[in-house]
């Protein structure tokens, strides 16, 4: 069973998604902030990364890019949610974001289920 962290600040969308994802048979937990992530990361060892990029204290971008710097977490995928685009922007849902010359998986918040779950699988 994929383990998951979801990092967003939005507790209601982060609650939702963590229900939905364990529904679905993966183990999910969420944190509101990316303060600290490297920690938490090397604790709670998961499979898939979901991150928010604006979010109070330190951007999950800036959260990704500290990540990817340490050997033992930088082949864990991230895919970001955000509310920079919205999910009816495709073209930059398939380029996704860029973050050191390296692109992410991305979708707009609000997204749909089916989006996130698609996304996931592919993912894993």
């Amino acid at each position: 069973m994929a383990k998951i962290l979801i990092i967003d600040d939005d507790r209601d969308l982060a609650e939702l998604t963590k229900t939905t994802l364990i529904k679905k048979g993966y183990q999910a937990s969420v944190l509101h902030s990316a303060v600290n992530i490297i920690e938490e990361i090397k604790t709670r060892k998961p499979d898939l990364i979901l991150m928010d990029i604006m979010m109070p204290g330190i951007s999950g971008a800036e959260a990704v890019k500290n990540m990817k710097k340490d050997p033992d977490l930088k082949n864990i995928p991230v895919i970001f949610l955000t509310g920079l685009i919205s999910s009816a922007e495709e073209d930059l849902e398939k380029s996704g974001i860029k973050i050191d010359g390296m692109a992410y998986k991305t979708l707009g918040k609000p997204y749909e289920i089916d989006q996130l779950l698609e996304l996931v699988r592919g993912t894993l």
